[in-house]
């Protein structure tokens, strides 16, 4: 990789950390610099611009905190995949998401299963005494690399027919071609948790390494709860995003 352009402009105002983390974000964002790149080494960089290695650091601290490199001993600096940003603002839908970001969105079923719900689910799906729910345990992946860990329950109600073939594709469509009904609205809930060994194997990640814990209970446009679900997304590979108004957003911290 040729760094010759790559200068500081001393009588600018801008710190020059700022001005390094700068430079190779922004050859990042333009796609010159791609996955897998590597970057100059803290001791070439110190060299090359006649700058501290605390500098260096300062600047690399900037970009991993962007999450567009990643740092590891005897590996150097080098540049990472993008999170992918979920935008929380709306019904959220993995498949659709994926394919929006020019990715090929698959799933990988690890179980399907007909159950009794603990009684926690059973209320929060307003199942009668003795009615049942699928339980659906499947691993989310785009370009083949898992993301998220979903396990949902479904009244078997809803879709009595519902198989498990049909859970390598999206399940909402499933859902809507089987009962009529789209999904309308759902309430979230987020929690920062570390991951059990055996959740970390399957999402290509190390025991007690973070990810996001993601609640969910859905309702349909007929108006009825049609899922409970609990996600494990990668935190290394998400990031939210809402957005704030004055009005019109309802929102609760669940401490």
């Amino acid at each position: 990789m040729d760094w010759t352009n790559l200068k500081i402009a001393w009588a600018d105002d801008a710190p020059v950390y700022l001005q390094l983390s700068n430079y190779f974000f922004a050859r990042i964002s333009a796609g010159e610099l791609r996955e897998g790149d590597a970057l100059p080494t803290e001791t070439a960089l110190c060299a090359m611009l006649g700058i501290s290695r605390s500098t260096v650091r300062q600047a690399f601290q900037m970009l991993e905190d962007e999450g567009v490199i990643v740092r590891k001993k005897r590996v150097g600096t080098r540049v990472c995949k993008p999170k992918l940003k979920r935008n929380i603002n709306n019904l959220y839908n993995f498949t659709t998401q994926i394919q929006a970001l020019g990715l090929a969105p698959s799933s990988r079923v690890l179980s399907f299963t007909t159950v009794h719900p603990p009684l926690k689910i059973a209320h929060a799906l307003h199942l009668s005494s003795g009615e049942t729910a699928f339980r659906i345990e499947r691993l989310r992946m785009a370009d083949g690399e898992p993301l998220l860990m979903e396990t949902a329950y479904i009244p078997t109600r809803i879709c009595p027919t519902l198989s498990r073939e049909q859970l390598n594709d999206s399940l909402y469509a499933t859902i809507k071609e089987c009962s009529g009904s789209s999904p309308q609205e759902a309430v979230e809930i987020y929690e920062a948790v570390t991951l059990s060994k055996r959740d970390a194997e399957l999402l290509h990640m190390r025991a007690g390494e973070p990810a996001f814990r993601i609640q969910r209970i859905s309702k349909n446009t007929s108006g009825e709860i049609f899922e409970y679900c609990v996600e494990l997304a990668r935190g290394d590979r998400n990031k939210l995003q809402i957005v704030l108004k004055n009005s019109g957003v309802q929102y609760s911290r669940v401490l």
